[in-house]
């Protein structure tokens, strides 16, 4: 019975989501109703996540605490000057989700990443491509977004890490690097140069990550 109510809730989480999106395309008359269908993602998916366990595991774990934080950062980042608060929500999502990943993989230190060093290199450049435009503008902020640019970085490492490990995790690493495509849109139009619809490349990128990194979860 909560299998049949956890895919009703994902209808729903597709039904906002699609809310979401139409309201970034078409932001003149519909913009506020984002205050109500933005803060309602993250909820569902922590519901679709209680709901989804064929056990009766408590309703509070470390994983939906890290889905928490990441809806606290959702609506700090729609106040004006809470961008900082915002961004240290998600430094506590990152560094749950890479504890969580981390300790699902049974030999973490003969992972994917350790047996193929290469991905390091890649996601170091990766960052300098995104964080050398904008580093000069970033002012005060330099640190932080240094700092949260490595946490992402580890979480996304720790993802990729259980591949071969973990079954069926292929979903959450793509997912992972979801979400740290959508940080560096984020960052790229807050310190850099603003481009069309970037508010909605941003969201969708981050509604499909955060997806996909739940549901990927629900198969384990």
């Amino acid at each position: 019975m909560k299998k049949h109510y956890a895919q009703r809730i994902l209808i729903l989480f597709g039904i906002v989501s699609i809310l979401e999106l139409y309201f970034l395309i078409f932001p003149s008359e519909n913009f506020p109703i984002r205050y109500f269908t933005k803060p309602l993602l993250l909820p569902l998916l922590i519901l679709y996540d209680y709901l989804n366990q064929q056990d009766r595991k408590p309703f509070f774990s470390v994983f939906r605490t890290a889905l928490a934080f990441a809806w606290l950062g959702d609506v700090l980042l729609m106040l004006p000057n809470a961008f900082v608060p915002g961004l240290l929500a998600f430094l506590v999502m990152q560094l749950l989700y890479s504890k969580i990943f981390w300790q699902d993989c049974v030999t973490p230190r003969k992972g994917f990443v350790f047996r193929h060093p290469w991905i390091l290199l890649l996601l170091v450049g990766y960052h300098l491509m995104i964080m050398l435009p904008v580093w000069p503008h970033l002012g005060t902020m330099q640190i932080p977004v240094l700092v949260y640019s490595i946490v992402i970085s580890i979480m996304v490492l720790a993802a990729i890490n259980r591949l071969g490990e973990v079954p069926n995790v292929l979903i959450i690493a793509i997912g992972a690097v979801l979400f740290m495509v959508s940080d560096s849109l984020i960052a790229i139009t807050k310190f850099g140069s603003d481009f069309a619809y970037s508010g909605f490349c941003v969201m969708l990128t981050y509604i499909v990550a955060q997806y996909l990194i739940v549901v990927g979860r629900s198969k384990l």
